[in-house]
């Protein structure tokens, strides 16, 4: 019986991949509308929403955020950022480096 090949699986990053960026999870608060008639009940249980972003934080200054969750290394070096999120700085209300 032939022996099994095993196959270890690298998690440790490639220099050139390296990024300079902080991962971070952002929560925050959204706003929620309706365009909908309602009655006072069904207004009265609108809640606002608690989106979760996670992502490389692009940006911080003192009116927003700006994160991107993906991008792409140019054969040049350069980067193109992709799945782009800016939250206003009033709307965050938890941000940690992960």
């Amino acid at each position: 019986m032939p022996q099994k090949t095993k196959r270890k699986l690298s998690l440790n990053r490639n220099v050139n991949d390296v990024i300079p960026y902080s991962k971070v999870r952002v929560e925050w608060i959204d706003i929620l509308s309706d365009s909908g008639w309602a009655d006072d009940k069904q207004f009265n249980k609108m809640k606002l929403a608690h989106p979760v972003n996670e992502g490389w934080l692009y940006n911080k200054d003192r009116y927003a955020i700006k994160l991107f969750a993906s991008y792409e290394k140019e054969d040049d070096g350069s980067l193109t950022f992709g799945d782009r999120t800016m939250i206003p700085l009033a709307c965050v209300k938890k941000m940690v480096k992960i």
